[in-house]
């Protein structure tokens, strides 16, 4: 009987039933909801791996929901962002990131190693604000709210400047192997549309849990708020470090 050879095989597994293609992700009109806050840059030491060093003290928690999202299908997602760097590269860094479709965090953890894992996400439109909500086992590790006040350009945001930091950790199939451990960066290009994107007052909650101690980068003065709609193109990144 004949065998699948290497050569057709597709991006990713299954063989004959593949998952998802090959990047870069586009994500298209996105809902977005970002708060920026600070908290002790002792706390954000706790949430990195080496060698990352912290380079700031901000935080940014984003909440999105995609409806039209290539080879990804529609999710939602939320992450919290530290501000790192490692020798002469800036960069944002992901403790904490969660989905709630099996698709992206099957891709997002093998191609670049982003820590997704399981949870129930919303983002919900309440009087003058608009909340944002990660639940996981019982627990509202993250509830965001963000009052629209004025126009914004993402910029204001304050994202690092080369793109994002993930670990691609892989344990080992056989006991004596060394894991796959490898620190990625990946330039990714947010952009919001225009007329659509607003900044306002912002509001952090996390809830203690020690499953998703998200509670670890504890909000101590909150910069501000933004929502709107936007795009994300998301390629493949670049191996920095191996461990």
């Amino acid at each position: 009987m004949a065998k699948v050879k290497v050569a057709d095989w597709p991006y990713t597994n299954p063989l004959v039933s593949y998952l998802y293609s090959e990047p870069p992700i586009i994500w298209r009109d996105m809902r977005v909801q970002l708060v920026v806050y600070e908290t002790d840059i002792e706390n954000i030491r706790r949430v990195i791996p080496e060698p990352l060093e912290p380079r700031t003290n901000r935080v940014i928690t984003w909440i999105s929901q995609v409806e039209l999202a290539a080879t990804q299908g529609s999710f939602g997602e939320a992450a919290v962002y530290v501000q790192v760097k490692f020798g002469d590269a800036e960069g944002d860094y992901e403790p904490f990131l969660y989905v709630n479709n099996h698709l992206p965090l099957t891709g997002g953890r093998e191609i670049w190693g982003f820590q997704k894992k399981m949870a129930e996400i919303g983002l919900f439109h309440e009087y003058e604000a608009v909340r944002g909500q990660v639940d996981r086992l019982g627990h509202q590790i993250v509830k965001t709210l963000v009052v629209p006040e004025r126009e914004a350009v993402m910029e204001e945001v304050g994202w690092s400047r080369d793109g994002v930091f993930s670990l691609k950790f892989i344990p080992a199939a056989e006991e004596g192997e060394e894991p796959l451990r490898q620190l990625v960066l990946t330039k990714g290009t947010v952009t919001v549309q225009e007329g659509k994107f607003f900044s306002g007052r912002g509001s952090v909650v996390f809830e203690r849990s020690e499953i998703d101690p998200t509670y670890l980068l504890e909000p101590k003065h909150v910069v501000g708020g933004y929502f709107g709609q936007g795009d994300l193109y998301l390629p493949l990144g670049k191996i920095v470090h191996r461990y």
